[in-house]
């Protein structure tokens, strides 16, 4: 098993270089493209749009058939997006990479699911979920760097690093990557149709589950997406500084989710672990929105990096329990976030057009997540 895990480990590390080198690229294809920051946004809608589709019928697919050749289709979608990137000189070939790469976007949930297959208990998958997320914060503050520093070779040269790398990673997951789903069921039926798809989602036993679910993620996207705008609108910092505060707080998640992860599993229970960090997101975004300088208005995001640490690899597992569906759950949760992904900017933006803080919306969206869970999740998770 620890073998396994060092592999998928590997898989991941590599999945999120190519994903994290890209940001810093994006707000210069404007230029490149001779385009509006509209169109250039619309490729995110458009990504996640297609990945509300694709997502759960990849995560049903993966019980049925194996995680490994799913996250091989994923990752070749990657590659084939990249390579339009890559070859393309438009703004069409730019949304035409991003239909692509949305089309079959279970890189993500696919690397999730494997790490549950190979654990052992639910200890060690919420161990391994921090473990996961870690990693992701370390790439969300190491990869915008690298990507910055790549594009001094051309606009061009994050998209032709992510394509070998993902290139590298299809070699790597054909060659060493092991079948780890042990609980294929070939003779299950696929729905196709996705009204079906999210109809069965929120009348399945986890709907509840779900529902709390999509509301944080909606709200955490509403924040980090739009606490830079809010730093330049309310403040004046510039987006160099505000990228320091970003590396900052996610800083804080990583110290936490590395040093502090048996701390917290051994002392608290999953249930009690996911109602004390909504509890202390609604204070410190709360915090945030009634906070007067910038200083203590960070001061406030940074702690709730802790608790943003905390929550996501806990209530993944709660929401998974004992089902052997583990692909589905973590594709309608995949499903769920992408939704979410479609309506923050839509939330987010009207706001600061208002001229109002981000964290009103995001600490009442908090709220209300934490009534209902507080109400319905009454499962424990040992």
């Amino acid at each position: 098993m620890k073998r396994i895990k060092r592999i998928v480990i590997f898989t991941l590390f590599l999945d999120m270089m190519w994903m994290t080198i890209m940001i810093p690229a994006f707000p210069n294809l404007v230029t490149y493209y001779h385009s509006t920051y509209f169109m250039i946004s619309l490729g995110t809608t458009v990504f996640s749009l297609f990945g509300l589709f694709s997502t759960p019928i990849l995560g049903a697919i993966s019980d049925k058939y194996g995680r490994k050749i799913v996250l091989l289709v994923s990752v070749i979608s990657s590659l084939i997006s990249y390579g339009i990137l890559w070859i393309g000189g438009n703004i069409w070939m730019y949304l035409l990479s991003r239909i692509v790469n949305g089309a079959a976007a279970w890189n993500i949930s696919s690397i999730q699911s494997i790490l549950s297959d190979i654990s052992a208990n639910q200890k060690e998958r919420s161990a391994n979920f921090w473990l996961f997320w870690a990693i992701f914060g370390v790439w969300f503050i190491m990869g915008p760097a690298i990507g910055g520093r790549l594009l001094w070779y051309g606009i061009k040269m994050p998209f032709i690093v992510s394509f070998f790398l993902c290139l590298l990673n299809v070699l790597f997951i054909i060659r060493w990557l092991p079948e780890t789903n042990k609980f294929l069921n070939k003779a299950k039926n696929i729905s196709l149709n996705i009204v079906t798809i999210f109809k069965n989602m929120f009348v399945s036993k986890e709907k509840k589950e779900y529902f709390v679910f999509f509301v944080i993620n909606l709200a955490l996207m509403i924040y980090q997406m739009s606490f830079v705008l809010f730093l330049s609108e309310r403040f004046g910092m510039t987006g160099e500084v505000s990228g320091y505060v970003m590396a900052m707080i996610g800083a804080v998640m990583i110290i936490n989710q590395w040093f502090l992860l048996k701390f917290w599993l051994k002392t608290f229970s999953n249930k009690y672990l996911v109602s004390i960090s909504i509890l202390w997101m609604i204070w410190c975004y709360g915090g945030a929105f009634f906070a007067g300088p910038a200083w203590l208005v960070i001061t406030f995001v940074g702690v709730s990096g802790v608790f943003q640490g905390i929550f996501r690899p806990v209530f993944q597992n709660m929401i998974l329990g004992e089902n052997q569906d583990i692909g589905l759950i973590n594709g309608n949760m995949a499903a769920l976030a992408n939704l979410a992904n479609i309506f923050w900017p839509l939330i987010g933006g009207y706001i600061i057009d208002l001229g109002m803080s981000p964290f009103s919306m995001v600490t009442l969206l908090l709220i209300v997540a934490y009534v209902y869970a507080r109400k319905y999740l009454h499962r424990e998770v040992a």
